[in-house]
């Protein structure tokens, strides 16, 4: 009954880790993290990143830039965290970037064309009304309708989206604004493209194929968007519209224009949305601080079910290797004896 007696322990964990291994759970053993559980978990990072020497670093690189978008959030971030650093230049930047005269001047600038916009307050204040308007996509095809006829290259991206925002218009005004979202996010993407801030990867994406020849009759209404572009690739630049949408309602329209630089597809869309979800306007200074990839990975955890079928399995180990280290100590320590 002794040896019996000794194998129970054992034999019940790797009866229990069977049992385990039986229901597949590491299979998918991430899942998200609930909203409340994303926002703390979050913030402790943040927090424990956010060291001075870090901060002063940072401020020193958005000052050299200079950005002074990114010189006030981490300047407030610093504040709120109760960090020391050396605001001299930051507030000499602010204080010239923020000047009534120079803010008039930029605004003009900003309004003929976005890429010269020097900063997202400018975005929101002179740029974002008209851009995201549908007179905003009327004037990126007839942009693109002069280049094609005129022979010169054609912005098919900028064309692209701004096909997606009036279909969206119409979809509005059908349905009686289920496609709102899908109307802002394209407008942010449109207006991200002409700045800059959208990556090689994501613009791929967003070119669809035009048929310049149905322009027209689709501005007068006598033609289907299905006549003038491929639907399916247009649904996915739809997917990721919606998911922009999302982030511009929880942070702002000019903070989803200067994260949209992280986002590669879909997938990205989609976990920014998870993310500016739990942590608002927070959102940007939780990206700049823990890097898209850190950032990105807390919205996972492993689950428990993962979690107790890995312990079993270090259990049934250690059992093991407990049990041979054992036998092996006997026979040594009889073999001594002898």
């Amino acid at each position: 009954m002794r040896p019996l007696l000794r194998a129970v322990p054992l034999l019940a964990t790797a009866g229990a880790t069977a049992w385990m291994l039986s229901t597949n759970p590491l299979a998918a053993p991430l899942v998200e993290r609930s909203v409340d559980d994303l926002r703390l978990t979050l913030e402790a990072r943040v927090a424990r990143t956010a060291t001075e020497a870090w901060l002063q670093a940072a401020l020193d690189e958005a000052v050299a830039e200079p950005d002074a978008d990114r010189t006030e959030m981490l300047l407030a971030l610093a504040a709120e965290l109760g960090r020391t650093v050396d605001p001299a230049a930051a507030e000499a930047l602010l204080a010239e970037t923020r000047a009534p005269l120079a803010q008039a001047a930029a605004c003009g600038a900003c309004m003929a064309d976005i890429a010269t916009c020097e900063s997202l307050r400018l975005v929101a204040a002179c740029a974002l009304p008209f851009e995201l308007s549908p007179l905003g996509d009327v004037n990126a095809l007839r942009r693109a309708g002069v280049d094609w006829s005129a022979g010169r290259q054609v912005d098919t991206v900028d064309a692209s989206l701004a096909l997606v925002g009036l279909g969206a218009t119409a979809a509005v005004l059908a349905s009686g604004g289920s496609s709102a979202s899908i109307k802002a996010g394209t407008g942010l993407l449109r207006m991200a493209r002409r700045m800059g801030s959208v990556s090689p990867a994501l613009a791929r994406q967003l070119d669809l194929p035009i048929r310049w020849g149905a322009v027209p009759a689709y501005l007068r209404g006598t033609a289907r968007l299905e006549d003038v572009t491929d639907t399916a690739r247009l649904a996915r630049v739809g997917a990721i519209a919606r998911e922009m949408d999302a982030v511009r309602r929880a942070t702002s329209s000019a903070e989803a224009l200067r994260l949209l630089r992280l986002v590669d597809g879909p997938e990205d869309a989609a976990r920014l949305a998870r993310l500016s979800e739990a942590a608002g306007p927070r959102t940007p200074r939780t990206l700049d601080v823990l890097g898209k990839s850190r950032a990105f990975r807390a919205t996972l955890r492993l689950s428990r079910t993962a979690a107790a079928t890995l312990l079993l399995l270090w259990l049934s180990a250690t059992q093991i290797a407990v049990l041979i280290a054992t036998r092996i100590g006997t026979a040594l320590w009889r073999h001594a004896i002898r």
